[in-house]
């Protein structure tokens, strides 16, 4: 009797086992599922590498002009100003490897979407020399209408933390006594 209680015990812990193999088997390819339609999602807009130069402007501020020179940028149009490293850096990190959450194609109204006189024109140049240009129209609320050149009937929608980084004057860049 006591030999018969054992192998049922036995029986059901094996049992047990197997619904929780299966169980965790489960759940691990719905989180691989739920992570590749995430990144399904994702629409790489531009994907540089190392940004070695860009230029950005509006209709409110001139050109500023952007180089990396020994692991540091330097603003072409004014090599005496020392930078605060922090500004170009996200400048170049935003856009550099820019990620859209909406792609409209087939676009023809560009001043529906402030493309018409963009906002601002962000210029970036890689190490390997590639080049891209970006045009910011209006805002949506959270992200802001863009365009790429080249790409003259696609508007695409971006966050606004990568508009923000454009939002400084060389004034704000300089490097102060407290940066030190």
């Amino acid at each position: 009797m006591k030999k018969k209680q054992m192998v049922i015990l036995i029986l059901v812990l094996a049992a047990l086992a197997v619904v929780y193999a299966a169980l965790a088997f489960g759940n691990k390819k719905a989180q691989e599922k739920e992570k590749a339609q995430e990144e399904s999602q994702i629409i790489q807009v531009a994907d540089l590498g190392e940004v070695v130069t860009f230029s950005y402007e509006s209709a409110e501020q001139e050109p500023l002009h952007f180089e990396k020179k020994e692991d540091a940028w330097i603003c072409t149009d004014d090599k005496k100003t020392e930078l605060e490293q922090t500004y170009p850096n996200e400048i170049a990190d935003a856009f550099s490897s820019l990620t859209a959450s909406r792609k409209m194609e087939e676009i023809d109204a560009l001043e529906d979407y402030g493309l018409k006189e963009p906002a601002y024109t962000v210029t970036l140049e890689s190490k390997d020399k590639e080049e891209v240009t970006f045009y910011v129209g209006n805002s949506t609320g959270d992200e802001y209408y863009l365009q790429k050149e080249g790409e003259e009937k696609i508007v695409y929608t971006v966050s606004s933390s990568a508009v923000m980084t454009l939002g400084h004057s060389l004034e704000d860049m300089k490097k102060t006594e407290e940066d030190s």
